[in-house]
């Protein structure tokens, strides 16, 4: 499949909500692009970067076909953006990432049909309709299990753990509201995953381009990223088996640009691949001051039709988020640590995270980058967490 070559002077669009867009807009600028923004929110900080911007809700037909009219492409930025959106804006300008991956992607049970069909390892499931489904399928999964909606990304997503037989009742009120999975919880597993970049053939070849980052020790507390660690603390046996499930999905996949696929290995050497996300997850972050090539650059060279380099990491990075009620503890580090990196997000409008950005520590090894963390004892693991907006709790 041929892929349309962006040159300085061309517009990119992009369309979201996220912290991405802005990050994104950076590395635009950089290649010289113009970016148009399509976006709910007129004063986020996208709409302030962005040369040309375009306000209105993902279901005013004639304000998205105005916005991709006036884009030589469009990407999205987030795993939020409504699959027919993407859909009716391809009627107008070119998306790599495509519409029916992100349809895909954003519905567990297709998700997990398209692993099963390339016979990936993943953790049992099952589908849920009523309450009659859900009892009988905990009994064959196993407790605890946890039940999701079908959809990923939904306004008001809740995730219910079903710990044993006298909790299934109380998924009453969420299968009201549609069809769910449950699946099986991998107890003590380690998480990991990878930024795949696939990009278009170039001159005289067939294939297509397909590239993976160093893979990412990452943890996850209600949704929300805490820590990343590159490069991940596994096996050579590990790294190869999931890099051979990477080049194997990113084969299959009709999407072009960086997408993240998150993995959990049990303490015997089980891997199941766990979910597919289209978009750059914040976990790369870690890259940003590690790598020849951070992922914003990548998924531009992959949708622009351009050449892919191999990401090379040049020294290990340590990626530990902060919530507001650790910002005095924050400022104090600021003035102490010279090799830490302070990230701040700018937050406005209907962006509800409670992370107020993170830090990147460089360090000989992850070890003694964790070390440096336990020290400041602001990241103590029994700290309770601030309460995490539903919407926000759903990544996986």
């Amino acid at each position: 499949m041929a892929g349309t070559i962006l040159y300085p002077g061309n517009t990119l669009g992009i369309i979201g909500n996220s912290s991405n867009g802005p990050l994104l807009v950076n590395a635009a600028r950089r290649v010289g692009l113009n970016v148009a923004a399509y976006t709910s929110e007129g004063d986020s900080e996208i709409a302030s970067l962005a040369d040309a911007v375009f306000v209105g809700a993902f279901d005013d037909q004639q304000r998205l076909q105005a916005f991709a009219e006036n884009c030589d492409i469009v990407t999205y930025e987030s795993e939020h953006v409504p699959s027919d959106v993407i859909a009716f804006i391809s009627r107008f300008t070119k998306v790599p990432q495509t519409s029916d991956a992100l349809a895909m992607m954003q519905d567990r049970s297709l998700e997990r049909a398209f692993f099963e069909e390339l016979k990936i390892n993943i953790p049992p499931y099952a589908t849920i309709i009523g309450l009659d489904d859900l009892y009988g399928s905990a009994a064959g999964i196993g407790y605890p299990a946890i039940l999701k909606p079908m959809q990923k990304g939904i306004e008001h997503e809740q995730q219910l753990t079903i710990r044993s037989q006298a909790d299934v009742p109380l998924a009453a009120d969420m299968l009201q509201k549609g069809p769910h999975i449950l699946e099986a919880t991998v107890p003590k597993a380690q998480e990991l995953s990878v930024l795949v970049v696939k990009g278009y053939p170039q001159e005289n070849e067939l294939a297509d381009q397909i590239r993976l980052f160093p893979i990412i020790e990452t943890n996850y507390q209600q949704g929300r990223l805490m820590r990343a660690l590159a490069p991940a603390r596994i096996s050579n046996d590990v790294a190869g088996e999931v890099d051979r499930i990477s080049q194997t999905v990113a084969q299959h996949l009709d999407y072009y640009g960086v997408f993240q696929l998150t993995f959990l290995l049990t303490p015997e050497g089980t891997l199941f691949l766990r979910d597919l996300v289209p978009a750059m997850d914040r976990s790369g972050l870690v890259f940003d001051k590690a790598t020849n090539i951070t992922m914003f650059e990548a998924h531009l060279h992959a949708i622009a039709g351009l050449p892919l380099a191999k990401p090379q990491q040049y020294m290990t990075a340590v990626l530990a988020s902060f919530d507001d009620d650790q910002l005095d503890a924050i400022r104090t580090q600021w003035i102490l640590k010279s090799n830490w990196e302070f990230v701040f997000y700018h937050r406005s409008g209907r962006q509800i995270s409670p992370t107020a950005g993170h830090v990147l520590i460089q360090a000989p090894t992850i070890q003694d980058g964790l070390n440096q963390l336990a020290a400041t004892t602001i990241w103590d693991p029994r700290r309770p967490l601030p309460p995490t907006p539903s919407r926000l709790n759903n990544r996986v």
